[in-house]
C-alpha cells in the first residue's frame, strides 16, 4: 500500500552536496530513506513529506520540491 498519495512536497537529493551521513535516514519518522549506492533516497511510495529529513540534513542537500499532480 502506498502512503506517499497526498503529500504536498517531496525530498530531492543533491549527490553532490551530500556526505552520506545517515541523518535523514535517522531522522525519518516513517523510515522511508533508503541506501541505494552509498547514499540515502527517499522511497517515494512511503514518503508523507514532512521535510525532517530536509530540515535535519547538516549539508543542505535535501530540499523539498511542491509534488505534481498527474
Amino acid at each position: 500500500m502506498d502512503t506517499g498519495d497526498w503529500r504536498a512536497e517531496r525530498p530531492v537529493v543533491n549527490y553532490d552536496k551530500c556526505g552520506q551521513c545517515g541523518w535523514c535516514y535517522l531522522y525519518c519518522p516513517v523510515g522511508c530513506m533508503v541506501e541505494e549506492n552509498s547514499y540515502y533516497v527517499p522511497n517515494l511510495d512511503f514518503c508523507k513529506g514532512c521535510g525532517i529529513c530536509a530540515k535535519e540534513c547538516p549539508s543542505g542537500a535535501i530540499t523539498m520540491v511542491t509534488e505534481e499532480v498527474e
